[in-house]
């Protein structure tokens, strides 16, 4: 039978482990301006209060809150969800599409 003190640092190594594999997760998160994000950063050229350059993509961004909708954040800085994302995007399209 095990001791009380296997089974605490049992426990304790255990959870270390956890918290290692859930920080290193978060380390692999593309956050730097080199992420290949192409929303343009704060203070970039607009247009009517309006970003010249298209929409932040889903695969740009990182999902935050998992749900109905799901929450993603985005190189922007910015917080959206799955149904503000896919509208900027028809936006984006359709102003492109009636500017050619």
């Amino acid at each position: 039978m095990r001791s009380k003190t296997s089974n605490h640092l049992l426990s304790a190594v255990i959870a270390a482990g956890a918290m290692t594999v859930m920080l290193a997760g978060c380390s692999s998160m593309p956050w730097s301006k080199s992420s290949g994000g192409n929303f343009p950063p704060p203070g970039a050229a607009m247009a009517n209060g309006k970003p010249t350059g298209p929409p932040p993509r889903v695969q740009d961004c990182q999902v935050i809150g998992q749900g109905s909708p799901n929450k993603f954040i985005c190189p922007d800085g910015k917080t959206y969800n799955t149904f503000q994302l896919a509208k900027m995007r028809a936006d984006y399209q359709k102003q492109q599409q009636a500017g050619q």
